[in-house]
């Protein structure tokens, strides 16, 4: 019998609890595990080749591979809340005050108000 089917084989029925609690947290890591990496998909970019070998010393002394590295900064980006450019700006000019020009007066209308 392989050590697979010895591993994943159920508790039989004179086995005891802490067998039977062995299995679950087995059986349990394994399901976690197989969900964790089968959500991962492969990524090709290209950087600079003066960039790589930095990422790669930075990933290192964290203790991390490069992988989790860009992994992590692209959570961090895609989760990123804060207002755009556009909302954070937008009521913070004032008009100028030009007279008698329609075409400041049009996108004063549009973009100040």
């Amino acid at each position: 019998m392989s050590a697979e089917a010895i591993l994943f084989s159920r508790p039989s029925q004179r086995e005891t609890s802490f067998h039977k609690y062995v299995y679950f947290v087995i059986m349990h890591v394994y399901i976690q595990t197989r969900r964790q990496f089968a959500m991962k998909q492969k990524l090709t970019i290209t950087v600079d080749t003066e960039v790589l070998p930095r990422a790669k010393r930075y990933a290192r002394s964290r203790g991390v591979s490069l992988s989790s590295l860009v992994e992590q900064s692209l959570r961090e980006l895609a989760d990123d809340d804060t207002d755009s450019f556009a909302s954070r700006w937008r009521g913070k000019f004032r008009a100028a005050g030009r007279k008698d020009d329609p075409r400041y007066d049009a996108l004063a209308r549009k973009y100040l108000q």
